[in-house]
């Protein structure tokens, strides 16, 4: 299920997935996450949250890739998420809990700091969401009596990634950022609410599995609102991603509506 207000660009025929199967899948995404490692069945058996054996987690690692929701890097390796798995637990496994009320009084002040500025404001939302998230942030204007404005931030906040090792992962992630490469489609088809969430092989990354993109609007129907978001490696901490950019669309919808009267 997904969270009230919350869109995700995907449609799927999800496997059924028993408690215990749903538990492991998501802990293998918590650790792979965490670790950027395989995650093997011996690791996971050791926690107490599951107490069963190695072969029993082995068991259960075989439904959940007979499912496409994990794989195994090679022979005698752990297992690692699928795109597939991490939109299943994008959309019935994280925990939606939000910001903290600290982290929301932090943001708050932050924005309060800027002064009444809207390009300050763009700025500002691009560098918080990415601080907060892990990933790079970004943000787009809309439209109206001059070109959309682009602002990014924290792109070397995921430099380091192995999944950007890759140079054609790192050529897209760079090309959106600075240059809105292919952004403009996906704009077009965001709601009007609530946050998407688009993993890997989508367009503006497709053919590259291993990036993700969190998008909201902000500001409803005036000039200055636009788009914000993160993008990363598909292995990304979506349980801060998704609310960070959640409540940032919110506050810049609240402070320009604020602006206009």
């Amino acid at each position: 299920m997904t969270a009230p207000g919350a869109e995700f660009a995907y449609a799927m025929n999800d496997p059924y997935l028993t408690d215990r199967q749903a538990q492991v899948l998501s802990q293998v995404i918590h650790e792979h996450i965490a670790t950027a490692q395989p995650v093997a069945s011996a690791a996971l058996a050791r926690r107490p949250t599951l107490a069963v054996s190695p072969a029993t987690v082995r068991n259960e690692f075989a439904v959940l890739e007979e499912a496409g929701l994990l794989a195994q890097p090679h022979t005698s390796a752990g297992r690692v998420p699928t795109v597939r798995g991490y939109r299943y637990f994008v959309a019935h496994l994280m925990t939606r809990s939000g910001l903290s009320e600290q982290v929301q009084r932090t943001i708050r002040h932050q924005f309060y700091q800027a002064g009444h500025h809207t390009d300050r404001w763009l700025r500002l939302s691009a560098a918080v969401v990415a601080h907060t998230s892990g990933a790079a942030g970004l943000v787009t204007s809309r439209p109206a009596d001059r070109a959309p404005r682009l602002y990014h931030a924290g792109l070397t906040e995921i430099l380091d990634e192995p999944e950007l090792a890759d140079g054609q992962c790192l050529r897209v992630v760079v090309e959106v950022l600075e240059y809105g490469t292919g952004l403009q489609p996906v704009i077009d088809g965001l709601p009007s609410q609530g946050v998407e969430v688009i993993i890997g092989d989508e367009p503006p990354t497709g053919g590259v599995p291993h990036v993700t993109l969190v998008l909201s609007r902000f500001g409803g129907d005036d000039p200055q609102g636009g788009v914000l978001g993160v993008i990363g490696p598909t292995r990304m901490p979506y349980e801060r991603a998704v609310p960070v950019v959640e409540f940032v669309a919110d506050l810049m919808t609240q402070l320009l509506a604020i602006e206009a009267d």
